[in-house]
């Protein structure tokens, strides 16, 4: 029986995603000390001293991540479970299909079809916006732009811990 394949949070995956928000609170930032040093209403500075901060919180919101090192994803010869929605295992013998979305480089979802719906914990996650979630009534998407695990290298995997499962 093959080992577990437990994938984590990518750094970079994490990090650079945070480099937007950051630039934009320091623009803000920047903004809202040339408005005092020019003698700007208070009002307008506290707006854009409001915005600067949002933008900053945002950014080490999504740069927490990028310290994470818990299992996030986990594939076996049981099936596939996700801990950023629900954390349930799908057993393999409910996958029909899996499908590189995107293909290529950067691929950012896998594309699960099952035989019946998604378990419960997986349709009403709340985390679903980040990881896995459910589309129509039995594919279901798992994002993987944020994971150490490439792509392709996932699909392998599907192939090697289930074998009758369709590779499209």
């Amino acid at each position: 029986m093959a080992a577990p394949l437990e994938i984590r949070n990518s750094p970079t995956g994490k990090i650079f995603p945070a480099f937007g928000p950051f630039l934009i609170g320091g623009v803000f930032g920047f903004g809202a000390l040339q408005g005092v040093a020019a003698g700007a209403s208070g009002g307008h500075v506290l707006w854009i001293a409001l915005l600067s901060v949002a933008c900053l919180a945002l950014g080490f919101f999504i740069a927490r991540g990028a310290f994470d090192t818990s299992v996030k994803v986990t594939l076996d010869s049981q099936g596939f479970r996700d801990a950023r929605a629900g954390d349930v295992l799908v057993p393999w013998a409910k996958v029909r299909s899996v499908r590189l979305a995107s293909g290529g480089k950067g691929a950012a979802m896998l594309n699960f079809e099952l035989t019946e719906e998604p378990p419960d914990a997986i349709k009403y996650s709340a985390a679903n916006a980040f990881g896995i979630m459910p589309f129509g009534k039995t594919t279901v998407h798992m994002e993987i732009s944020s994971l150490d695990m490439r792509g392709e290298a996932m699909v392998e995997a599907v192939k090697k811990f289930a074998p009758h499962v369709v590779v499209r």
